[in-house]
């Protein structure tokens, strides 16, 4: 019998579904494996993120701190001045005319009574020449006068005695007396010319005496204003000639302390000072007054302070600038806290104490204990500028307080910009 074509097809069919189950397990296999690479991913992701993330700063390393210390506190106020002789005197001419000689120059040391110039006298002289001839005409006059009076007086006398016995007339002895009265009067302004003609005598000799310009002082020459052959007028204003300085060895410091300062200054406090003619040199004053009146420049007020100071070795010259520093206060021994660690308060974020800062009066200092800040009430003393004398419960030298936030801290606790 001839086989039919059909036979094989149960064969076919049974491969076709074997084909099609491996392609579905492989295709699932496929969406397993996909799942778990983005499962894996996203789990390396976040374990990335998390390793990555930066760790939160511990709080010790948030806030500078620095130790409170023990040692000398000195309170100083610190003002400038200028340095000037103690006595300085102005020698000027009271009369004028013509500069004949100088007989000094600068830094010359003179004494008292020392010539320092001389004024051309010929014209002084001309006027003592002309007041002593006047004298001797006034003096000439007086006595004429006298002998004048004298007459009137014998005259006088004749007629009074020829009245008396009826020989002269009561006019004749009228005008007599008379004579003699005006006699008397021109006698008295004859004496009172005399004196005028003595007094602008001695008043030519006087100008004359000044026409020798000599010191006043025994001191140093600091200035000479005049030259030989100059003329000067003494009519409306005393020409200074010469600005003389007594001794320079003893010299005097005029400080200006402002208006803040002046409570704190007195007289006998001691004060050192620098000049810029000698950086490396500190010179030694005292305070001898402090002076009342204001000085007041572009609405600054400050008084005057006098310091005496030594200068033996003449180093010192007037006017110079010098930059001081009075002790006003001091302590020798003492807990010294940064005047930081007093104006600073820990944000309100690190917790601790900090959160009742609204409520806590008068100067304190912060400590960390543990990881809060710890707020420890202090009295506060004097200062120097830098550091300040404190004592309260619970300081010691050495604790460190807290005077600021680091650059970590202030990012910590979401504060911006630069700590000053």
């Amino acid at each position: 019998m001839p086989t039919s074509p059909e036979a094989p097809a149960p064969a076919a069919s049974s491969d076709l579904a074997e084909i099609v189950a491996e392609e579905s397990k492989r295709h699932r296999r496929r969406r397993i494996f996909a799942w778990l690479g983005a499962l894996i991913a996203v789990a390396g992701i976040i374990a990335a993120v998390i390793l990555l993330r930066p760790k939160p700063t511990p709080v010790p390393e948030r806030f500078r701190t620095a130790p409170l210390t023990r040692g000398a506190v000195i309170r100083q106020v610190t003002p400038t001045g200028r340095l000037e002789a103690r006595v300085t005197v102005e020698v000027g001419a009271q009369v004028s005319g013509r500069i004949k000689t100088i007989e000094v120059d600068y830094n010359d040391h003179v004494e008292e009574g020392q010539v320092l110039a001389r004024i051309d006298p010929d014209t002084m002289e001309a006027q003592v020449d002309q007041q002593s001839a006047s004298r001797r005409v006034a003096v000439t006059s007086l006595q004429q006068a006298k002998i004048e009076l004298a007459d009137a007086e014998r005259r006088l006398t004749r007629i009074e005695a020829l009245f008396a016995k009826g020989y002269e007339t009561q006019e004749n002895l009228d005008n007599a007396r008379s004579s003699v009265e005006l006699a008397r009067a021109r006698v008295s302004s004859s004496g009172a010319q005399v004196s005028l003609q003595r007094a602008g005598e001695r008043l030519a000799k006087t100008n004359l005496d000044y026409t020798t310009i000599r010191s006043p002082i025994d001191g140093v020459v600091i200035s000479r204003n005049v030259s030989e052959g100059q003329t000067v007028a003494a009519a409306f204003q005393t020409p200074v000639l010469f600005l003389l300085a007594e001794d320079l060895k003893q010299m005097r410091l005029m400080a200006a302390i402002d208006e803040a300062d002046i409570g704190q200054v007195d007289a006998g406090q001691h004060a050192t000072f620098t000049v810029d003619a000698y950086p490396g040199e500190t010179f030694f004053a005292h305070i001898t007054e402090i002076r009342r009146a204001p000085v007041i420049a572009q609405n600054v007020v400050t008084y005057e302070a006098v310091l005496d100071v030594d200068n033996p070795e003449l180093k010192l010259r007037p006017g110079m600038t010098a930059s001081v520093r009075i002790d006003t206060a001091e302590v020798d021994d003492a807990l010294r806290a940064p005047n930081a660690a007093l104006r600073f308060t820990p944000p309100v974020d690190a917790g601790g104490d900090a959160a009742g800062v609204a409520g806590n009066a008068g100067p304190a200092v912060w400590i960390l204990e543990g990881d809060q800040p710890k707020r420890l009430p202090v009295d506060a003393g004097i200062s120097d500028g830098r550091l300040t004398a404190v004592s309260g419960v619970n300081l010691a030298a050495d604790l460190q307080v807290l005077i600021g936030l680091t650059p970590e801290g202030r990012v910590a606790y979401g504060i911006g910009g630069e700590e000053k």
